[in-house]
């Protein structure tokens, strides 16, 4: 299971990420960013999956 992070987004937009746009998730440190674009929820999905193929259980959403 990967754990997605919201609180870093939350607390930059006061809300929620939903929407389209291009979506930065971080795995592991800051250095590495990840970009999927697309649906928030097609971008998690994407991000989730690429999380596991790297070993990592938990990401941050960009803000």
């Amino acid at each position: 299971m990967v754990r997605v992070e919201t609180r870093e987004y939350y607390n930059v937009w006061l809300k929620q990420p939903r929407g389209f746009g291009r979506w930065i998730f971080y795995m592991g440190s800051k250095d590495e960013p990840h970009a999927f674009t697309g649906t928030y929820t097609e971008a998690k999905k994407q991000a989730i999956a690429k999380a596991r193929e790297l070993g990592f259980r938990s990401i941050t959403v960009g803000s």
